[in-house]
């Protein structure tokens, strides 16, 4: 089995993506490798996490509308259309991904109805109480995003609405994610929520945290 030190595009792999440091280090970084992402990095290394994080949402998720947070090239919205989501956004701090995401396509459906380029550490033009559902899948993790921008990402979110965001386990670990999950239950702003361990690979290691995601699962209120 094909591993990241096999691929010939390692230098795009996750050892540059975990020592981003900065909204246009990213930028650059996926505007390099979006050709090669899918082919060179997803079937390459196994990798099955959109489709545990899809599938780990639509257990309980009964609307219509889905914001696809970091959604790359696609791969996460073509499980959740697969899955019977019928409306699907994304949003994407990569242009180069974006234009990916935007050629992926369910029979003769396109599977995002729209496409946003935004930077989740500032506020995103999206309206308030917007999405019926939150689904994210490697875009909490190292040299990515903090849990501060989870409150940005419940604004755009309506009452009631469904969300499992994954985040990287390790990841998890060290930047506090627990505390402000605890702080939105407090606040009232989201339901008690879930953790659900899902890996990332389809050999993963269930005991290095860099194979592993936890999903946080929880209702908006």
């Amino acid at each position: 089995m094909a591993t990241q030190d096999d691929d010939p595009s390692t230098e795009l792999g996750l050892d540059a993506a975990y020592a981003l440091a900065t909204p246009d280090d990213s930028r650059t970084l996926y505007a390099a490798w979006a050709d090669t992402y899918d082919s060179g990095f997803i079937e390459a290394n196994d990798y099955v996490y959109h489709r545990q994080i899809a599938a780990v949402f639509c257990r309980d998720f009964e609307g219509d509308t889905v914001l696809d947070v970091g959604c790359g090239t696609g791969v996460v919205g073509v499980e959740l259309c697969s899955l019977g989501v019928s409306v699907i956004d994304g949003i994407d701090i990569s242009r180069a991904m974006l234009a990916k995401a935007a050629e992926k396509t369910q029979g003769a459906r396109k599977v995002y109805r729209m496409l946003v380029e935004a930077d989740l550490t500032q506020t995103i033009d999206i309206a308030d109480n917007t999405y019926e559902g939150l689904v994210s899948a490697g875009t909490f993790t190292h040299g990515h995003l903090g849990p501060d921008s989870l409150h940005e990402l419940i604004r755009v979110a309506s009452p009631g609405a469904r969300a499992a965001i994954g985040i990287n386990a390790s990841h998890f670990e060290d930047h506090g994610f627990h505390a402000t999950l605890d702080a939105m239950v407090a606040a009232g702003t989201i339901e008690p929520y879930g953790l659900v361990d899902v890996p990332m690979y389809g050999h993963s290691d269930a005991d290095d945290p860099n194979h592993m995601s936890r999903v946080a699962v929880f209702d908006v209120c």
